[in-house]
């Protein structure tokens, strides 16, 4: 399937088109895994910024928090996180990334270079960087600051 013909010219529906293919792929790849994308992004903040509690995590990686939970259960079930007892907050759980899911982490990391070669090949390396800046020029521009 190509991009419908003069749809081309619009940056906006390329930008769309290009994230769909895109995320397609890494999500086959994280499917190899037995993780989905935003099981990735749960990892990788808690690797980051440390443990924290469902809401801020739900936040901070733009999850909404009905999947979150779930997310979270699948995760705890196959021993990538753990919730503790907020050690501040008898009614909270923090959640906590376990040695395993330190591992799988690196995984994905593996997984997501491979996809990243593969989908991008068709750009110099030169032309990766730039695009890959632009995209988070982009993202911290139009991403809402919150308390973190």
């Amino acid at each position: 399937m190509t991009m419908p013909t003069g749809a081309d010219r619009w940056t906006g529906y390329a930008l769309a088109w290009v994230t769909s293919l895109a995320g397609q792929q890494y999500a086959e790849g994280m499917a190899s895994l037995g993780l989905q994308p935003a099981h990735a992004a749960i990892l990788q903040m808690l690797h980051e910024a440390g443990p924290m509690n469902q809401n801020r995590l739900a936040e901070r990686t733009r999850i909404d928090k009905a999947p979150m939970v779930g997310l979270l259960n699948t995760l705890e079930g196959l021993t990538l996180v753990e919730r503790r007892p907020h050690p501040r907050d008898r009614r909270a759980f923090e959640v906590h990334l376990t040695p395993e899911g330190e591992g799988k982490l690196q995984e994905v990391e593996n997984m997501n270079a491979q996809v990243t070669e593969t989908f991008f090949a068709p750009l110099s390396a030169a032309e990766q960087r730039t695009l890959h800046d632009l995209l988070t020029r982009l993202a911290h521009h139009h991403t809402p600051q919150t308390d973190s």
